[in-house]
């Protein structure tokens, strides 16, 4: 983990007061994700928990609070931000912009989105065909690719 810290281009930006972008903040993320879940340190936000006694709700956030790093979003904020910037960039009616960001609260608990989802809960709750009486084929499609960005 102290090299990630030391070595990063995302986080050696952040320290340097330079922008970053959120893409380059997923990549981290992911980069966070797939180096501490290897070897004999399993670093998940549970064990977080409870190792460290500090809630956390991304590797971000763990890093942020763990070395101090001002400036540095959490994951969550980081999606949630792309969505309402998709969101805001498309003519949605409230119907489904409310689908939306459901949607966006099934991709920050199980970090993905797939076509399957948008037909099961909590989003089926919408009725069994909102997805076809809201959303051309196309704008699911753009949803999913949408999405795929940000799986970290």
């Amino acid at each position: 983990m102290w090299e990630i810290v030391e070595t990063h281009p995302t986080i050696a930006a952040i320290r340097n007061g330079e922008a970053v972008t959120d893409l380059q903040l997923v990549a981290l993320e992911g980069t966070l994700r797939q180096e501490l879940r290897e070897g004999n340190v399993q670093l998940s936000e549970s064990n977080i928990r409870k190792a460290f006694n500090l809630k956390v709700n991304s590797l971000l956030s763990f890093l942020r609070e763990l070395f101090e790093i001002e400036g540095l979003p959490d994951y969550q904020d980081v999606v949630r931000r792309n969505f309402e910037d998709f969101i805001a960039q498309r003519q949605f009616n409230s119907n489904q912009i409310l689908f939306l960001r459901t949607v966006q609260n099934v991709f920050l608990k199980k970090r993905r989105l797939e076509v399957a989802d948008l037909y099961e809960e909590p989003l089926d709750r919408f009725g069994e065909d909102a997805v076809e009486r809201w959303f051309s084929e196309e704008q699911v499609d753009e949803l999913i690719e949408f999405t795929e960005r940000f799986v970290a």
